[in-house]
């Protein structure tokens, strides 16, 4: 039924935060002009308009209305844009419209035998422009920027609160998701944060301490600055690793595809550290653990929040919160850690993709070139920085990759990839090639291909804003230098299947790609191992029966 209301009152067929955005623009310059003319200085420039009409005298207001506008109004010593802008100045009522200068100080600037050498048609247009200045003095200020609270949105804001609350001063959590929903324009796995935001606990809220809460913290912000503004802590402007792990509890509580971890909580801790860690790879560019104001509203996350509290199946939710895409990491991460002490040495590290990463690529990471270890013990590599590498690794078209490969390939860290470089780190796969009886690639043909595909300034200097430029042949040439198993992937790719590949999934990144196939052969190999262990247990009861 409330629901219904909010529709039949707000307007249907639209969400109701799309509504209030809707309304707000719609009825801005109404609100503006509304203020203009009220205004006692609007109102004498009107009434001395009328009298004007009815006496036929000519006024400037009314025969050009948009003299204001026409690029006539230069004059000798002063442009237009000196006429027509001003700093913003704060004021305690309505007021003119600053300017650099006066209309005396521009009447002054005007040589005195400037009008003898003037036509008369000059003189006549050069009184024009001066009776637009003074015209321009005479329109008061209608626009007040410090004023933002629009009354219709708020008498919008308080039917809602006033509908959702209803005669009662304190409702549950299981009401107050509307609010959140429908008034704040957020996640409804937000509901219990942002009730222990206004009253310290999440069972019940009270009217007078939300509205209270509404009008000094929320009411002014769009739905992604409410969103920000829960996530992070009051003190902080920015949003740490901690501030993502309340809202990971209630997502693991009552998410529907999540259900099935309840049982398991060590796994639940690991999926809510593995999405909170991939979250901070996409937003955290200074990789300071430290998401700013500017980092989350140029991100997508609130948009996936949003899709996150209407999607039931969690794995359709491939950025950051699919629980195939955990199973993926967790399980490539526990194959690599032999003693399961979820640290993982050098030695262990050279068996990621069946020894693909060449020697001299391994010494780099682990030396902490591209990125410095967060593990807590020397020369070993946690499941946090173990997470950073497999994303940069399987998707080499995210600017954190390339940054990343970049450190890795350019040895003096002199921000130029040369051709001396490039040949260090393909001189090793190249032996591996001979080794292995493969046909090896020649090393110039590469080099001419990568040169017509990034066009550096010079002959091969290669810069970082090259590969910016160019995402899609990242991959292919970063793979060439570090990773054996996949130039010869690249090598031996059957076009088609590519193609066809792209065609069943359009909207697959190289991450979403990789993800996906390595979670098949993980369940077909779990799949074949269960089979084994019900054979043989099977046969363990045959042979308990011939011994009977």
């Amino acid at each position: 039924m409330l629901q219904k209301s909010y529709s039949e009152g707000v307007g249907a067929g639209f969400p109701l935060t799309q509504n209030i955005r809707y309304q707000l623009a719609k009825t801005r310059v109404d609100d503006l002009f509304i203020k203009w003319l009220t205004l006692p200085q609007t109102q004498k420039l009107v009434h001395q308009l009328i009298k004007d009409v009815r006496e036929g005298k000519q006024n400037n207001l009314i025969t050009q209305p948009n003299a204001f506008f026409t690029n006539k109004m230069t004059m000798s010593g002063m442009s237009q844009s000196a006429l027509l802008s001003s700093p913003n100045k704060k004021s305690s009522g309505p007021s003119t419209p600053p300017r650099a200068d006066s209309f005396h100080e521009i009447k002054q600037r005007i040589p005195e035998d400037l009008s003898q050498s003037l036509t008369q048609s000059q003189i006549i247009q050069k009184k024009l422009r001066v009776e637009e200045v003074q015209n321009y003095d005479l329109v008061p200020q209608f626009y007040f920027p410090t004023q933002e609270i629009n009354l219709q949105l708020q008498q919008e804001q308080n039917k809602i609160i006033n509908e959702i609350f209803g005669k009662s001063e304190h409702i549950d959590a299981s009401h107050f998701e509307q609010i959140t929903t429908n008034l704040c324009g957020l996640c409804k796995y937000f509901t219990r944060m942002l009730m222990t935001a206004v009253e310290g606990t999440s069972n019940k809220i009270s009217k007078t301490a939300f509205i209270k809460y509404w009008n000094q913290q929320l009411a002014q912000k769009e739905p992604k600055q409410r969103c920000f503004h829960i996530l992070k802590k009051p003190k902080n402007e920015f949003i740490q690793f901690d501030d993502f792990k309340p809202f990971m509890k209630i997502l693991l509580e009552q998410h529907p595809g999540l259900e099935f971890l309840q049982a398991t909580p060590e796994f639940q801790e690991r999926y809510a550290d593995t999405v909170i860690h991939r979250i901070f790879y996409h937003l955290c560019r200074k990789d300071n653990n430290k998401i700013t104001w500017r980092d989350f509203k140029s991100s997508n996350l609130f948009d996936i929040l949003d899709v996150l509290g209407k999607e039931d199946d969690i794995n359709k939710i491939r950025q950051y919160f699919s629980y195939e895409h955990f199973y993926v990491i967790y399980c490539k991460f526990w194959e690599l850690d032999g003693d399961h002490d979820f640290h993982i040495s050098k030695d262990d590290f050279s068996r990621y993709s069946s020894h693909g990463l060449s020697r001299k690529v391994v010494d780099r990471i682990f030396d902490q070139i591209p990125r410095r270890f967060r593990s807590q013990i020397d020369q070993k590599m946690s499941y946090e920085d173990f997470i950073y590498f497999i994303l940069c690794e399987e998707d080499k078209t995210t600017l954190q990759s390339i940054e990343y490969w970049f450190k890795i390939i350019d040895l003096d860290d002199n921000g130029i990839i040369t051709g001396f470089e490039m040949d260090y780190f393909y001189e090793e796969l190249k032996q591996r090639m001979d080794y292995l009886n493969h046909e090896p690639i020649l090393f110039h043909d590469f080099v001419c291909q990568m040169v017509d595909l990034l066009h550096p300034d010079n002959d091969i200097l290669f810069k970082l804003s090259h590969f910016k430029q160019n995402l899609t042949v990242c991959g292919v040439f970063f793979n060439f230098l570090t990773n054996l198993n996949k130039l010869i992937a690249y090598e031996n790719r059957d076009p088609f299947q590519v193609r066809n590949d792209i065609v069943d999934h359009p909207d697959f990144t190289d991450w979403d790609r990789f993800a996906f196939q390595e979670y098949v052969r993980l369940a077909m190999e779990e799949e074949n191992q269960e089979q084994g262990e019900v054979f043989e247990g099977d046969n363990i009861w045959d042979n308990e029966d011939s011994k009977q």
